[in-house]
């Protein structure tokens, strides 16, 4: 038996769908469904509908029964969400399967459609012209003659058949590359498809919500930053002075900062011979000397990178949105797909967060996720202990000698306690002596003695992590438990005209990726209890609910997300929670930032006040304004 055999048996059809819309102003969601086009994989049968007759397309086919095929589920769930077509779970994502099977070796950007068909020899298709004008038919226009509307019929038409031939190969391919030969493996194989198929209907809900946000105070950042950003270079340039007067920024003048800093014999420097400003290098330093320049420096550049913030897509209801990429990441990780979003920038913009009358949002995220995973999937029983009984960082400096108070916590010795986060972090990244040295601001000896004693006490993690890696050599990819992929060509690869090794970029592979997992499943579970969720951030969910419930509310979430981690891991791992009532308040150093900002819009809409109603500078002299 083959795997198109398999999938043709156990489903009453296999459909490949395609619909046609326009998106909302956010380019997030349908705002208007136009047509809905199926084909039945193998009978060869296709089923046209144009808007008017979109619902009796239900009429045909029952969800649960059926097999979805689609090149970009999100946005074909998105169109069922809108049609109220119900919520189909038994989804094949062909746009998905194709970074799982081939996301290190092509092109950033090559997993469109046309790029997928070209590497799988798939012919006669349309070309990228056609396709543009088709584009362009739809979004351009607000109504269609007869003409037209079979134009755009034909068009869904030939992505649908394209589909087909592509889903038939990319089966074949799946089966060749995981080496299926078992009914056992078929089962798993396509119950791990459907499952990030699903995940990615799910993102299509999580988008259609939104993210509520305090929209006056981002009307007023879009309105004054400009004006206040200029205010704010040159008030902390007169410390810095790396600002030319033209606001400008001087490479010169920054290797003067390194020099007051007492650092030019330390700091890298570019081929040009100019010094280095990677926030990396900084941020070293910074850490290492704690020197105020340094930390007023690094304050700014962050400050000035918010320009991105300005003019957010709003819906229609007031609320931010933005695509999600469920496996935007080589590790599949869930990703914003913009910039101008709350969670994708800086840390300080998450106080634009607000949720709506009579709600209350939660930001509900997994605790030490990494070391728990690391601790189940390798079955290591110091790991686990140390995990499920307390402060995994806080036991294990204990165990290892940094701490000797038995009665530490995290307030106490949080010193202590990120040295083994450095060390947590060290093993998942695969870093060497000399980066762990770097950042705990510590000899390598020292840095050597920690890990030595780290890898002694969790040494059967080590042992199962290296067999993974030297494991991958032979099979060619690292798998996680549901079966998201890291396909490689041995443990090396050329950088800068020579062989170097990736056994250690490999480390994190298992464990970050188990992470999007998690994530993928307390998503599913949550939607299927009714939860509004409203974003995903890493290993954290954002979440609104009604305030007289709240709290009951909250508890069932935090409950989901720990049963789902179970699904996942086998173990539990633990939840926290940050209530959001009014504006989201972060931690003081972006608070601070965020202060700062409002404090200058402020001061700035003052004196816009002053100018508005007082009589012309010409007549009160010179300079009645002021200095920025």
């Amino acid at each position: 038996m083959k795997f198109l055999d398999y999938i043709e048996q156990g489903f009453k059809r296999v459909l490949v769908v395609d619909t046609e819309f326009r998106f909302d102003s956010t380019k997030t969601t349908p705002e208007k469904v136009l047509c809905f086009v199926y084909q039945d994989v193998f009978t060869g049968e296709v089923f046209r509908y144009w808007e008017h007759d979109l619902f009796s397309s239900q009429k045909h086919f029952n969800y649960d029964e059926c097999l979805l095929i689609s090149f970009n589920a999100t946005a074909e769930y998105g169109s069922y969400l809108k049609q109220l077509h119900g919520k189909p779970k038994q989804m094949w994502d062909c746009f998905v399967e194709n970074k799982r099977l081939y996301f290190p070796f092509r092109e950033k950007g090559k997993f469109g459609m046309l790029d997928t068909c070209e590497a799988y020899g798939i012919k006669d298709i349309m070309s990228k012209e056609e396709k543009e004008q088709n584009i362009d038919l739809i979004i351009n226009n607000t109504s269609y003659n007869l003409a037209q509307q079979k134009r755009i019929l034909d068009y869904c038409q030939a992505d649908v058949e394209t589909t087909v031939k592509l889903f038939i190969a990319q089966a074949q391919d799946i089966e060749q590359k995981n080496r299926l030969n078992k009914i056992e493996d078929f089962e798993r194989e396509l119950w791990q498809i459907m499952f990030r198929g699903y995940s990615q209907g799910c993102v299509a809900q999580v988008q259609k919500f939104g993210l509520s946000v305090d929209n006056g105070l981002l009307n007023d950042f879009d309105t004054y930053w400009p004006d206040v950003k200029d205010r704010i270079i040159k008030r902390r340039n007169e410390k810095l002075q790396v600002f030319n007067e033209d606001l400008s920024f001087s490479n010169e003048k920054f290797k003067s900062l390194v020099k007051r800093c007492g650092l030019q014999f330390k700091w890298p420097l570019l081929k040009s011979g100019f010094f280095t400003t990677n926030d990396k290098v900084v941020k070293k330093y910074e850490q290492l000397t704690n020197h105020p320049l340094l930390i007023e420096y690094r304050q700014l550049k962050k400050l000035l990178n918010t320009t991105k913030l300005s003019n957010y897509d709003l819906g229609y209801d007031g609320r931010v949105r933005t695509p999600f990429n469920m496996f935007g990441t080589l590790t599949g990780r869930c990703t914003p797909s913009s910039s101008k979003y709350p969670l994708s920038a800086s840390k300080w913009a998450r106080n634009f967060i607000k949720p709506g009358w009579g709600m209350v949002m939660y930001y509900i995220d997994y605790t030490a996720q990494e070391p728990a995973i690391m601790a189940y999937l390798s079955g290591d029983k110091n790991l686990i202990e140390n995990y499920q009984t307390g402060d995994v960082y806080i036991k294990t400096a204990q165990q290892i000698g940094i701490i000797k108070d038995m009665y530490a916590t995290k307030h106490s010795h949080e010193k202590e306690r990120d040295v083994i986060k450095v060390l947590f972090l060290a093993n998942t990244y695969g870093q060497g002596v000399q980066a762990i040295a770097d950042q705990l601001g510590t000899s390598v000896f020292k840095a050597k003695e920690y890990l030595g004693k780290f890898k002694k006490l969790y040494s059967t993690y080590d042992r199962w992590i290296q067999g993974l890696i030297d494991g991958s050599a032979l099979t060619g990819n690292l798998t996680t438990g549901f079966g998201w992929q890291r396909w490689i060509k041995g443990n090396t690869r050329w950088k800068d005209g020579k062989r170097v090794s990736i056994k250690n970029q490999l480390k994190n592979f298992p464990i970050q990726a188990t992470g999007g997992d998690v994530l993928r499943q307390a998503l599913i579970d949550l939607l299927s209890d009714n939860f509004e969720v409203n974003a995903l951030v890493h290993d954290a969910i954002i979440i609104s609910v009604p305030t007289p419930e709240s709290k009951e509310r909250l508890e069932k979430a935090k409950e989901i997300m720990m049963h789902a981690s179970m699904k996942v891991v086998g173990g539990p791992i633990r939840v926290d929670h940050e209530e959001i009532s009014g504006n989201w308040k972060q931690k003081a150093k972006h608070q601070d930032i965020f202060d700062e900002i409002f404090r200058e819009i402020k001061e700035h809409k003052k004196i816009l006040n002053l100018y508005k109603n007082e009589p012309p500078a010409r007549e009160l002299g010179v300079g009645v304004l002021g200095p920025y």
